[in-house]
């Protein structure tokens, strides 16, 4: 079988390297083919590999130019199914696969997840609980919406991924500072342009969880289970800690609220990740993505339920029934680390972990010599990840807790005089 794949995100080439390993053909199109070169070890040799075909197009933002470049990719070899598993190419995914006749979500319901504003006013006439927000296309209005709202308030770009320019305000001098580093960010990297839009909502103090389902073809949304999300770094919000199982005290209520959302929403096709606050009044709607959820969480679901989610994802674009990666007995858990402060990478090393009970991986993704900046902005300041198991979340988010301190971190820092 032909797989179009419309770029991707660095874990998600594992889900490259597999469809290759199982005999499918792959073709691979991205702005940035090398930006993946240096973010995945797998991507040298599944770029490489005689049944992945690399396609550099740096318009392949452009849905216009991407439906004709597809038609193009399926007149010279027939593509059997469409995907990504980047947050920013849900759209572009849906539409190529509209435009090709073949699975995918509805664009109306790619556009309703992907877009924040749009999620929240989709859903603001329904009993589906969500901050108080308003939608502001032009800064000048930022003011006025944030006056609204109230300080503290979270404003955020309605496009944005992985809590990049999300940011806790507290005063109009934040807001100030917050509107001058935005009018900077014209694109996300790719060939990822920013649309106009930014979110300013309440803050709604609570546990942060996602919700991992998938909608089959039939439109039958099954949800899998849940992810607990810790987060750090505030006025910043960014991941720290996960668990992914079944059995959270709220489940049955954060399910039910999920298919609200999914249908409210018209997502009605693929794996899907929706975060929710748990306020004292019940869950409180956080944003929704129509993907498979990101991060180390993929590998997470495969240690519990033995099922490799890359590959369902891929297998469900190509019009088959997948197997669901719901939780088994054994649970998984994962945290990311960071540096404390400026500097260049002496040395990560992780040879206390090894052997410990329940681990799993521990894996950096800074090399010697490297300048990094401190943990403190968002996702994209992590420098690795430590996944452990347990026989429930809380033994297996103890055991990579513990482990944190065992790793060796040398950090060279230039000391002011």
């Amino acid at each position: 079988m032909h797989i179009l794949m419309i770029e991707c995100n660095p874990n998600g080439i594992a889900g490259i390297a597999d469809a290759l390993a199982l005999g499918h053909d792959v073709t691979f199109v991205s702005a940035d083919p090398d930006f993946y070169l240096g973010a995945s070890p797998l991507a040298e040799a599944a770029f490489a590999h005689d049944r992945c075909d690399v396609i550099k197009s740096t318009e392949a933002f452009s849905i216009d130019e991407l439906e004709r470049l597809a038609k193009e990719i399926n007149a010279q070899k027939p593509v059997h199914g469409v995907m990504t598993y980047s947050e920013y190419h849900t759209v572009h995914a849906a539409s190529v696969a509209r435009s090709l006749g073949l699975p995918g979500m509805s664009v109306e319901g790619a556009l309703n997840a992907r877009h924040k504003h749009r999620t929240r006013l989709t859903l603001e006439k329904t009993d589906v609980r969500q901050p108080r927000f308003v939608s502001v296309a032009d800064p000048k209005d930022m003011a006025a919406a944030v006056h609204k709202i109230g300080f503290p308030c979270v404003v955020k770009p309605s496009d944005g991924t992985a809590s990049l320019h999300v940011l806790l305000l507290r005063d109009d001098q934040e807001l100030t500072d917050y509107l001058a580093e935005l009018a900077k960010v014209d694109d996300y990297g790719r060939g990822v342009t920013r649309i106009p839009e930014i979110v300013v909502e309440e803050f709604v103090e609570g546990e942060l969880v996602s919700v991992e389902a998938c909608v089959l073809q039939s439109g039958e949304i099954v949800n899998l289970g849940i992810t607990d999300r810790n987060l750090s770094g505030f006025p910043y919000f960014i991941e720290m800690g996960l668990t992914y199982f079944r059995g959270h005290p709220l489940q049955d209520e954060l399910f039910a609220m999920n298919e609200k959302v999914l249908k409210g929403l018209g997502v009605d096709f693929g794996f899907i990740h929706a975060e929710y606050i748990l306020a004292e009044g019940g869950p409180v709607l956080c944003e929704v993505n129509g993907r498979l959820t990101g991060g180390i969480v993929p590998q997470l679901m495969e240690l519990s339920s033995g099922v490799n989610a890359y590959l369902e994802v891929i297998r469900q674009a190509l019009g088959e029934k997948p197997e669901l990666p719901v939780p088994g007995d054994v649970i998984a858990g994962g945290h990311w680390f960071g540096s404390p402060v400026d500097g260049e990478i002496v040395s990560i090393g992780f040879d206390k972990l090894q052997g410990t009970p329940g681990f799993v991986e521990a894996l950096a993704y800074a090399k010697p010599g490297r300048t990094v900046s401190r943990l403190s902005k968002s996702n994209f300041d992590w420098l690795g990840h430590l996944i452990y198991t347990g026989k429930d979340r809380d033994e297996a988010t103890g055991r990579v807790r513990a482990a944190l301190d065992d790793i060796d971190f040398n950090l060279s820092v230039k000391v002011a005089r």
